[in-house]
């Protein structure tokens, strides 16, 4: 019986989830009961397929997988095959979400060579961005070349000379001749990116400044064309700066031509002339024209601008004019001329002059000089040579006169007497005061505040002069004994001839204050002189009440000037440059804010102004702005036309304007090898065309 029990059950249909389904069974046949119903055999229940999903963490081991939906379902992604071009399953996305595919799919063929060719493009990168380098800094070094040759005014052609010497001398980025440029039209390429960086650098400043200044000069250069020169003043939060804008050909020199090349020139700028606030010129008819001047014409597009004539042409005039007055300080001019022509011709002259200054002096001989007419104040350097080789001049002369030379003869005639000698230290005493007074007004930082004090101080200074003797002519009084100076026989030194000479020197210097009086009148310089009075805290009175009264008169002439009320062509309403009332109301508190900073000087003051009380004074400080651009010398148009003189000469004279005014800019810069932005000028090369090496 336990037998047929236990085959009895083998064959009892189990169920795969563990547990019975007594709904779907028989009664099972028992031996006892033959009518029991036997129970059927049911099929296995089908086994559930296990689900497979991506798994975050393969990332940390496999970074080049990825796992996007694909029409719903997950795929995945070899981004390493993909991005070299690769066709497999994984560029298709695979379905297969096992970790071992993946493995599999690391080691084949496709995907090692995929990263060894990520590997070799990251090589080349590397050695492509070296190269890259390499070549940017090997043109930076040639620009510095070109740049350090224009600084210089050293010609193009010398470029390669350049290079060669540098090669020669091991510099870093010559060792080889690979990269470096050579040909004519590379140079000149290289000179425009350096251009185009300093313009791009000129028209920010432009565009910075509220307000600008203009000065402008005309000349002939050495092909004899017309030339027009322009700078531009501007400041930027108060601080003032003048840069170069340019040196064009005009074909006249009429007051239009120029007028028109202005606007044409500042529009080109994207500069309004309403803009324009100063002009400062050398003073000409044509520039300084009442009614039809460059001035008058500027003034009917900008009717509140203010014409400026050069303080250091006044100068140089107001001692021109002295020295014509007077006909015995003429006469000196025209006897040094002529010992200077006698001495350049002939080197056997100049010699025995130098031989005769070593054996008197013991020091080496001054070389002569020649009063020039183009040259401010040349006459000062001319008499220092002469005071110096004076006993020498006598002694060779001498000689020269006893051979028979009626040349040196008569100019020992003319220098051997009493008031030439005497003359001579009298103007030792008396230019100085006058060269002084220049140099000051050549400086690139003056302006305004500096004009009526310094021509105060030489009136000054010449006025004792005139009421007293100066210190190289009390020397030669003590040093000239019984019509002997320094072993030197003075002829014609009666007393008729000092008291000539004395008439003629107290003449000179009252002719010479009387002209600075009249090149540097108040009413001339009226508004400049309100701009010095109401922003310049050094001239303040000490007392607070006496505030009002010295700044009344500056304030209505500054109102009634820039207060005035100009008509549109519209026919609207009319414009003032500022409003009248709020600049009255706000004058006296304004100078007593500036006061407290203690005693600023004109430059200071109005940086502060700007800087500090822009939404507090606005009026004031919208003169200011005005006050700081304000042209005052047009020395920077003279130094320009020195430079072109330099780089354009007789061995240079093809070149043209453009070429010119670019070497020009480059000179005139203000930066240095070591500020310039030779980067930015390296990048405008390469980016321009193909060129030539």
């Amino acid at each position: 019986m336990a037998n047929r029990q236990r085959i009895t059950n083998f064959f009892k249909p189990s169920s795969s989830s563990g547990r019975s389904d007594t709904s779907h069974t028989h009664p099972s046949v028992s031996e006892e009961g033959a009518d029991a119903v036997v129970p059927v055999a049911q099929p296995p229940a089908e086994k559930r397929r296990k689900t497979r999903a991506f798994r975050p963490d393969w990332i940390d081991t496999f970074p080049w997988v990825r796992c996007d939906i694909v029409d719903g379902e997950e795929r995945l992604f070899c981004a390493q095959c993909e991005k070299s071009g690769r066709k497999n399953g994984f560029t298709r996305g695979s379905a297969n979400m096992r970790l071992s595919s993946i493995t599999e799919h690391s080691q084949c063929n496709d995907h090692v060579s995929a990263g060894n060719l990520k590997h070799l493009q990251m090589a080349m990168k590397g050695q492509c961005e070296k190269a890259t380098d390499s070549s940017k800094k090997k043109i930076c070094s040639q620009m510095k070349v070109v740049f350090h040759m224009a600084k210089h005014d050293i010609p193009g052609h010398q470029y390669v000379g350049m290079t060669e010497l540098l090669r020669a001398v091991q510099a870093p980025d010559f060792t080889t001749s690979e990269g470096i440029y050579r040909h004519s039209d590379s140079i000149c390429d290289m000179e425009m990116a350096l251009e185009d960086v300093e313009l791009k650098g000129l028209d920010e400043k432009i565009g910075a400044s509220d307000f600008i200044g203009i000065i402008i000069d005309e000349t002939v250069n050495i092909t004899v064309d017309k030339k027009l020169i322009m700078y531009v003043k501007v400041q930027v939060n108060g601080k003032v700066e003048t840069c170069f804008v340019g040196n064009y050909d005009v074909h006249s020199g009429t007051a239009q031509c120029i007028f028109d090349k202005v606007a044409e020139v500042l529009r080109g700028r994207n500069v309004e002339l309403s803009r324009v606030v100063g002009l400062g010129s050398d003073g000409a008819s044509v520039m300084m024209g009442r009614h039809a001047g460059v001035g008058a014409l500027l003034k009917k597009e900008s009717v509140y601008s203010i014409q400026v004539h050069c303080v250091a042409h006044r100068t140089a005039l107001a001692a021109v004019d002295a020295a014509k007055a007077v006909n015995q300080v003429g006469a000196y001019k025209r006897t040094i001329s002529a010992v200077y022509s006698f001495y350049k011709h002939s080197a056997s002259r100049t010699n025995r002059l130098r031989q005769l200054t070593a054996t008197l002096t013991e020091e080496d001989m001054t070389s002569l000089k020649q009063p020039c007419a183009v040259r401010w104040l040349s006459l000062h350097r001319a008499v220092e040579s002469i005071k110096k080789n004076w006993p020498a001049l006598v002694m060779e002369l001498n000689e020269e006169a006893v051979g028979g030379n009626a040349q040196a003869q008569g100019i020992l005639g003319q220098i051997q007497p009493y008031s030439f000698i005497a003359l001579t230290h009298t103007l030792a005493d008396v230019l100085p005061v006058m060269t002084k007074l220049n140099l000051v007004f050549q400086r690139d930082d003056v302006n305004l505040a500096t004009i009526r004090p310094m021509v105060k101080a030489s009136v000054s200074a010449l006025t004792q002069l005139r009421d007293a003797p100066g210190p190289e002519e009390k020397k030669y009084q003590t040093d000239s004994k019984e019509g002997m100076y320094n072993g030197i026989q003075v002829t014609h030194a009666g007393d008729r001839s000092v008291q000539a000479f004395k008439n003629a020197r107290a003449s000179y210097i009252q002719h010479l204050i009387d002209a600075l009086h009249d090149r540097f009148p108040d009413d001339s310089l009226d508004l400049l002189n309100c701009f010095d009075v109401l922003l310049n805290p050094s001239r303040y009175p000490p007392q607070t009440a006496a505030l009002r009264e010295y700044a009344e008169p500056a304030i209505q002439t500054m109102l009634g000037h820039f207060g005035q009320e100009i008509a549109r062509e519209d026919e609207s309403a009319a414009t003032t440059f500022i409003d009248a009332a709020s600049a009255q109301r706000d004058a006296i508190p304004m100078m007593t804010a500036l006061r407290s900073y203690g005693g600023l000087n004109f430059a200071t003051a109005c940086e502060m102004l700007i800087r500090e009380y822009a939404e507090i004074f606005p009026e004031w400080v919208k003169l200011a702005k005005v006050a700081c651009v304000i042209p005052v010398s047009s020395v920077p148009a003279e130094r320009g036309f020195s430079l072109q003189n330099r780089i354009k000469t007789a061995q240079r004279s093809r070149l043209g304007e453009g070429r010119v005014t670019r070497l020009m800019r480059i000179a005139s810069s203000r930066d240095t090898l070591d500020t310039f932005d030779f980067k930015s000028a390296a990048a405008r090369f390469t980016a321009a065309k193909y060129r030539k090496k």
